[in-house]
């Protein structure tokens, strides 16, 4: 039997998890608490969108993470701090049932969106070379697709890549032009040359 608790504001994603544990034959729900410092010990715990500095130091079973948004820098984060599985909150009864359990057995459970995310190395810093923005070959295919317009699907389909892939290529794209939007990605692109129109 896998001893389960929740921690997490009263709400109905929790109370919603908390359905879910009882339902599975094989889960025990020990314990449910607004706060990490408040759930007795247990084999799994489900944290609901607490940082990773609230888990420090106070867990010594499995921690799954449920956020509102995975990003990779936190993930990796939570990674090295030793956490079992990190999940959206639009994560199927399946898909947690299914991590808990992995993580019970002492794995780590991802996505498969998020460890493609993960393969790719951090965005390096934003460097000014000859006034031009270095970025890769494969971000300079991605930032001339945006310029004529193409949604992350396109861009994909085109460069034969996953959305998920174009996802993170945008995002290291606004980081390394310090850009906010893609339109503001595009402009910038465009006063480097980078982008000819």
């Amino acid at each position: 039997m896998i001893r389960v608790s929740v921690a997490g504001p009263e709400n109905m994603l929790r109370t919603g998890l908390e359905t879910l544990v009882r339902a599975q034959p094989d889960m025990d729900l020990i314990s449910v608490a607004d706060s990490i410092s408040e759930v007795a010990d247990s084999d799994v715990l489900i944290a609901l969108g607490f940082d990773l500095e609230s888990l420090d130091g106070l867990l010594p079973g499995a921690v799954v993470l449920i956020w509102p948004q995975v990003e990779v820098s936190a993930l990796r984060s939570a990674l090295k701090a030793g956490v079992r599985g990190v999940l959206p909150q639009d994560c199927t009864s399946a898909e947690l049932t299914a991590t808990i359990q992995a993580a019970a057995a002492g794995l780590t459970v991802l996505r498969s969106s998020d460890i493609e995310l993960l393969s790719f190395p951090a965005p390096e810093p934003v460097r000014a070379v000859s006034g031009k923005v270095a970025i890769s070959p494969r971000e300079l295919e991605v930032l001339r697709l945006l310029a004529d317009g193409l949604a992350n699907k396109e861009i994909g389909y085109r460069l034969g890549i996953s959305e998920h892939t174009v996802k993170f290529h945008v995002n290291s794209i606004l980081t390394r032009l310090d850009a906010s939007s893609r339109a503001e990605a595009v402009a910038i692109g465009m006063r480097q040359g980078l982008i000819l129109l």
